[in-house]
C-alpha cells in the first residue's frame, strides 16, 4: 500500500473508476479482471486493464498479485509527481 497504491493515488486528481469484466474463482483463488480509468493531476486521462489474483482464506485476502499494462503505469509514474 505505501509503496504503490498511495503514491499512485497521489498522482491522480480523482480515484480510478473500475469496471469489472470478469470474476473467476478456483480452489481459494479469486481472479478479478477489470478496466479502470481516471484523470491524473496533470489533467491527462489514465486507463489500464488489470488482473488481480487474490488468495483467500476464511473470506479474507491473504495474498494478492496484480498484472497490468506496465508501459501505461510507468508513463504515468514518471510523468506526474505525487502530491501529499
Amino acid at each position: 500500500m505505501s509503496e504503490v497504491i498511495r503514491p499512485f493515488n497521489a498522482r491522480m486528481s480523482e480515484r480510478l473508476k473500475p469496471k469489472i469484466t470478469r470474476i473467476y474463482e478456483d480452489k481459494g483463488t479469486v481472479i478479478v479482471l477489470f478496466d479502470a480509468s481516471g484523470t491524473a493531476k496533470d489533467g491527462k486521462p489514465y486507463s489500464n486493464t488489470y488482473a488481480w489474483f487474490l488468495d483467500m482464506r476464511e473470506g479474507k485476502i491473504v495474498k494478492s498479485t496484480a498484472f497490468f499494462d506496465s508501459v501505461a503505469f510507468n508513463e504515468l509514474w514518471s510523468r506526474v509527481q505525487p502530491t501529499p
